[in-house]
């Protein structure tokens, strides 16, 4: 039964401002929010500050339906904000500050426990931008069973040094075209051929046993060291794609945990990341039958 199943979900909880006005948003923050909307009993572990944003950030989250005990306050650092830009190709640009109460995440005995009797756990790239948070990443992923890494580049918050080091360990790999091509570049792989620059990743990080590219028009592909797949896009009008990736790996997570097979999970999201795209902000509200009207009103490109 998926409701059995437990993800935890790492990472920063933030407030994005869009042009809309402001909306609760941060990667891992979303995948829990949509992983929730399955059935599944998803956690996020991140930290907020005891400010008037963080009230207003667990105010939405009880709102949400979001299991938030593993998400600390702090006095010593603010609640994050995101100023978002869409920028006219539908892409976003984020301007994202520095030192916020999610760089600065803790870790307890109580979250080695939670996290050692769940079934997977995801990660980012951001949260680990700074040591503090980083240091409990990596002491959660060293108890985790199924390991997720959305990679979710968000420039200048990276290094070749520190994203080799978040894929070791995984056995899951989101990553879209262009984060492809700058990772295969950096294992000295300068081809634009997709199929060539994930053998390059497979090769490189022994663990990984499968990739999810997401393509954006072009769709998303499916692969592992056995198997291929690929799946057209869907043709919407695009509000913003602000939080689709991450509702693509939440459907992509519940569906492979729900017995599914690999064809119908890329379906499925594709469909929710799609769905999504057709509303601002990362965290809508949606259900089941939504989304069956959306499938039936819509065809792939």
């Amino acid at each position: 039964m998926i409701e059995n199943k437990r993800v935890i979900c790492f990472g920063e909880v933030l407030w994005d401002n869009l042009l809309e006005g402001r909306r609760i948003g941060g990667a891992p923050l979303n995948v829990c929010y949509h992983l929730s909307k399955f059935g599944i009993q998803s956690k996020i572990i991140s930290q907020i500050g005891d400010d008037e944003n963080g009230k207003e950030i667990t105010k939405e989250l009880d709102r949400l339906g979001v299991d938030y005990q593993y998400c600390f306050k702090t006095n010593a650092y603010p609640t994050s904000t995101v100023e978002v830009h869409v920028l006219a190709n539908t892409k976003v640009e984020y301007d994202i500050v520095e030192g916020v109460a999610w760089d600065y995440i803790p870790y307890t005995d109580e979250m080695e426990a939670v996290i050692k009797n769940s079934d997977a756990f995801v990660y980012g790239s951001l949260a680990a931008r700074n040591i503090a948070s980083r240091t409990s990443l990596f002491n959660c992923i060293a108890n985790a069973k199924w390991i997720i890494f959305d990679i979710n580049l968000r420039a200048p918050f990276y290094s070749k040094e520190l994203i080799e080091d978040m894929i070791s360990p995984c056995h899951t790999l989101k990553i879209n075209d262009d984060e492809l091509v700058i990772v295969a570049e950096w294992l000295n792989d300068n081809s634009q051929e997709e199929t060539q620059n994930i053998a390059t990743l497979f090769s490189k990080f022994v663990v990984l046993k499968e990739i999810l590219l997401t393509k954006g028009s072009q769709g998303a592909s499916y692969y592992s060291r056995e198997e291929v797949i690929h799946v057209d896009a869907i043709r919407i009008n695009v509000s913003d794609t602000v939080g689709s990736g991450d509702s693509f790996l939440a459907a992509f997570i519940a569906n492979k945990m729900a017995g599914n097979s690999l064809n119908y999970c890329m379906k499925e999201a594709v469909v929710l990341s799609a769905f999504m795209a057709t509303f601002p902000g990362a965290c809508p509200a949606y259900n089941a039958d939504e989304i069956v009207k959306f499938k039936t009103n819509h065809q792939y490109v």
